[in-house]
C-alpha cells in the first residue's frame, strides 16, 4: 500500500502544479532536492526489492527457503532502506511541524512579543535544529542511494539468468541515484549556516540533473520490475525496455549538461513532461495491483475516492487555495519565463525520454494484463507445509498432546479423537492420532489434511481449549499437562539422559576399579558383582526448563519422555535409516535451521549445529529415552 500511496501523493501534486502553472511553481533547491530526493529513492529500492526476490523466486520456485539464493547483504541493505526512510520521516514531520505552529518565523518583528519569545518558540526558529533536520533528510538520501547500489550489485552477483528488465533496471537506478548522490554528499559537505556564502554550493548541473531524474526515474523502476513478472518477453519488447532506459538516462545527463533553467528559478514543467508523469504513475498502480492481488482491498478504494475527490477539489479554486496555503513555503510564486535556458538538443533528447517511457510502459501493461502472471510466484503455494516431506517432524499442528487424569475410566483412543474434533470445532476426520499410550495416560495426535489458513493455528486453538475444556473432554483431561511436544525440550531431554547414563557409568566403573585395586581382585568380576546385587544407575537430573514444562504431577515426566521417544524415533526413521546411508551435512544445517525458525519460544536456547550433530550420533545407536 505504501508505493500506491507514494504515486497518488505525486499525481495530486501534478495536478496542483499543472492548475496552477499560471501563476506559481515548486521552488527548485538543493535542500529540497535531497528532502525529496530520499522519497523518490525509495521507491526505486522498493522496485529492486521486487526485482531480486522475482529471480529469487523463478530460478528455484516459491518455498519457505527460497530467500537462500539472494546474497547475505540483501538483508541488512533491508535494514538500512527501513532506517533511512524512518530518518526521513521523523524529520519531514518535524520540519512540518514547525512550519505549520511557527508560521510567523520568517517575517519581520512587529512587536514586542515577536522578539522576546519563550523557549519553545526559540527552539524552532534555532539554526542548529534546521541545520539537524537537513543532516538527517541528507543521510537519509545518501543511506538509500547505497541500498540502491548494492541491491544492483546484488542482482548482478545472484543465481540466474539476468533478464533485459533487470539490466535496464539497474541502468535506469544507477542512472537516478548518481545525482542525487551527489547532491547530497555536496549538501552535506558544505552544510553550514552560512553556506550561501560559499562559492562551492552544490552545483548546478547535478541539482538539473537529479530534477530530471525524479520526473521519471521511479515510476520507470517500478514498471520495469513487474514487467518481468509474466516469465516472457518477445525480442521486441525487450527492446523496448532497453530503448526507454537508455532514452531516460541519456535525458538525464543532457540536463546535468545543459540545466534546463537558471539556478533556483521555479518554473512549472512542460505540458509533455507532465502528461508523461502522470500516466506513468496510473501504470505503475495499476501494475502493483495486478501482480500483487491482495492490495486490492477496501483501503485501495477508499484511498482511490479520496484522490479523486482531492483532483476534483484542485479544480476548484476556492478549495485550491488550502493547497496552495498548506504548501506556501515550497509552493511559491513563479519565475518569469526568461530563466528557462535554451538547449535544443536537449529539449529533444527530453522529448525522446518521454516517448520512449510510455511506450514502454503501454508494452508492460499489455504484456501483464493479456499474459497472466505466473501462477504463485508471488504468494506462497496452498501446500507449502507439505513439501518439505516433514510435517509430523516439525509441524506444531502434528504433535499435539492430551493426557487424560488419573482416577478416570480409562477412554478409548476413538472417544478422545472424537472429543478433540469438538474442541477444534473440526469434523471427526480432522484428527488422526500419532500414538496412543494408555499406560501413561496420553494420546499423541495431529491435524490431518489442510486447515483454512484464515483461521487461528489449531495448535494455538488446542491450547487455548485446554485452559477450561469442554464437553466430552471436560471431565476427564488433564489441564496441568502441556497441550503441544515441544521438540526442542525433547532433544535437550535426551542429551540430558544419556549424558547422564553415561557419567554414571563411568563413575561406576572408577568405582569398580577402585574396589578391585583395594581388594586385589579383578575390577571386572567386581562390576559384575555388584551388578548381580542389583545395583542400578542414578536417575539423571532433567533440565531445569523441563520441570517448568511439564510439570511436577505423578507420571507427566515419563509420559512427556515416551512423547519425546516417539518423536526421535520418527526423527531417525527419517534421517539416519530411511536409505540405510548415514547424515550429510546439509541434512543437519537444515535440522538446525528448523529448530531455530519453528522451536525458538520464550528464549529458549536453540540447539547448534555441533549439538544437533552429537545429537545425531546419540540416535543412531539406538538409544532410548525412558
Amino acid at each position: 500500500m505504501q508505493p500506491l500511496a507514494y504515486f497518488a501523493v505525486r499525481s495530486l501534486l501534478g495536478w496542483l502544479q499543472f492548475v496552477e502553472r499560471g501563476e506559481r511553481a515548486f521552488m527548485s533547491t538543493a535542500l529540497l532536492l535531497v528532502a525529496t530526493g530520499a522519497a523518490h529513492c525509495w521507491a526505486v529500492v522498493y522496485a529492486l526489492f521486487i526485482a531480486i526476490h522475482t529471480r529469487a523466486m523463478r530460478y528455484d520456485g516459491y518455498h519457505e527457503g527460497y530467500t537462500e539464493h539472494l546474497p547475505f547483504w540483501v538483508a541488512w541493505t533491508e535494514t538500512l532502506a527501513v532506517a533511512a526512510m524512518g530518518i526521513w520521516w521523523a524529520a519531514g514531520f518535524t520540519t512540518a511541524a514547525i512550519r505549520i505552529i511557527d508560521d510567523d518565523a520568517g517575517g519581520l518583528p512587529m512587536e514586542g512579543r515577536d522578539v522576546d519569545v519563550n523557549f519553545l518558540v526559540k527552539l524552532m526558529r534555532s539554526p542548529k535544529l534546521h541545520d539537524g533536520l537537513a543532516l538527517a533528510h541528507t543521510l537519509s538520501c545518501v543511506g538509500l542511494f547505497l541500498s540502491i547500489l548494492l541491491l544492483c550489485i546484488a542482482m548482478a552477483l545472484m543465481k540466474g539468468q539476468v533478464t533485459a528488465c533487470e539490466l535496464c533496471l539497474c541502468f535506469v537506478s544507477v542512472g537516478f541515484a548518481l545525482p542525487h548522490a551527489v547532491v547530497a554528499c555536496r549538501k552535506l559537505r558544505f552544510q553550514g549556516p552560512k553556506k550561501e556564502d560559499n562559492p562551492e554550493v552544490p552545483a548546478a548541473a547535478a541539482e538539473a540533473a537529479a530534477q530530471e531524474a525524479a520526473a521519471l526515474g521511479p515510476q520507470l523502476c517500478v514498471i520495469l520490475a513487474l514487467a518481468d513478472s509474466p516469465g516472457h518477453a518477445y525480442m521486441w519488447q525487450n527492446f523496448a525496455y532497453l530503448v526507454s532506459a537508455v532514452s531516460f538516462v541519456a535525458a538525464v545527463a543532457a540536463c546535468g549538461r545543459s540545466p534546463p533553467k537558471v539556478g533556483d528559478a521555479a518554473l512549472p514543467p512542460e505540458l509533455g513532461e507532465f502528461v508523461t508523469c502522470l500516466t506513468l504513475d496510473a501504470v505503475a498502480s495499476i501494475a502493483l495491483v495486478i501482480c500483487f492481488p491482495h492490495l486490492n482491498t477496501w483501503h485501495l478504494w477508499a484511498l482511490f475516492a479520496l484522490l479523486l475527490a482531492m483532483f476534483v477539489a484542485v479544480w476548484f479554486e476556492g478549495w485550491r487555495d488550502l493547497f496552495v496555503d498548506l504548501l506556501d513555503p515550497l509552493f511559491v510564486v513563479r519565475s518569469d519565463t526568461d530563466k528557462a535556458l535554451p538547449g535544443k538538443q536537449r529539449q529533444h533528447l527530453r522529448r525522446g525520454s518521454w516517448v520512449a517511457t510510455m511506450f514502454c510502459a503501454a508494452v508492460a501493461m499489455w504484456d501483464i494484463m493479456l499474459h497472466p502472471v505466473q501462477e504463485g510466484l508471488f504468494e506462497a503455494p496452498d501446500d507449502l507445509a507439505a513439501e518439505d516431506g516433514l510435517p509430523d517432524l516439525w509441524d506444531q499442528n502434528t504433535m499435539l498432546l492430551l493426557r487424560w487424569r488419573d482416577g478416570v475410566s480409562a477412554p478409548g483412543e476413538r472417544e478422545l479423537l472424537d472429543g478433540v474434533a469438538e474442541a477444534l470445532e473440526v469434523e471427526a476426520d480432522g484428527v488422526a492420532s500419532q500414538a496412543f499410550l494408555p499406560e501413561h495416560r496420553m494420546l499423541l495426535f495431529k491435524i490431518a489434511g489442510k486447515e483454512d489458513a484464515s483461521r487461528v493455528p489449531a495448535h494455538l486453538r488446542w491450547k487455548a481449549a485446554m485452559i477450561a475444556p469442554k464437553g466430552k473432554l471436560g471431565q476427564v483431561a488433564d489441564t496441568n499437562f502441556p497441550s503441544t511436544l515441544n521438540v526442542t525440550l525433547c532433544l535437550h531431554a535426551h542429551a540430558t539422559v544419556e549424558l547422564g547414563k553415561h557419567k554414571a557409568e563411568e563413575a561406576k566403573a572408577a568405582k569398580a576399579k577402585a574396589e578391585a585395586e583395594a581388594e586385589g581382585g579383578d575390577a571386572a568380576s567386581v562390576s559384575a558383582a555388584d551388578g548381580g546385587a542389583g545395583s542400578a544407575l542414578p536417575e539423571p537430573e532433567l533440565p531445569a526448563e523441563f520441570m517448568q514444562i511439564v510439570g511436577p504431577a505423578p507420571g507427566a515426566k515419563d509420559a512427556y519422555l515416551h512423547a519425546c521417544d516417539w518423536w526421535t524415533t520418527t526423527l531417525d526413521a527419517y534421517y539416519w535409516h530411511g536409505d540405510g546411508e548415514s547424515t550429510e551435512d546439509h541434512d543437519l544445517e537444515k535440522l538446525a535451521e528448523e529448530m531455530m525458525h519453528e522451536n525458538h519460544h520464550d528464549g529458549e536456547h536453540v540447539p547448534t549445529l555441533e549439538e544437533v550433530a552429537e545429537e545425531a550420533g546419540h540416535a543412531e545407536e539406538g538409544d532410548d529415552l525412558a
